[in-house]
């Protein structure tokens, strides 16, 4: 099950965000669901925008909510620790 919730979060995260890398680095089950913590390397938009050639990526953390049928309640950007 805890395959499937990687799978999910980490699907969810390329079709949602510009991500380069995914890394899923905590899951932890929760009533009614499950609560998944990813690092994701994603290019920086302001540096591409002014030039197009430059693959500067910044890491940031989501907070993924997932219900028990595997569906995605919520995301958020941040970290577990700072709830």
């Amino acid at each position: 099950m805890i395959a499937d919730v990687r799978d999910k979060v980490k699907q969810f995260l390329r079709e949602t965000v510009d991500a380069e890398s995914i890394q899923v680095v905590t899951i932890d089950k929760v009533a009614g669901g499950w609560v998944a913590e990813a690092e994701v390397a994603e290019r920086n938009q302001y540096l591409a925008s002014i030039k197009p050639e430059y693959r500067v990526f910044e890491r940031r953390h989501y907070i993924i909510r997932l219900d028990s049928d595997l569906e995605v309640a919520s995301y958020k950007q941040g970290t577990i620790h700072e709830e």
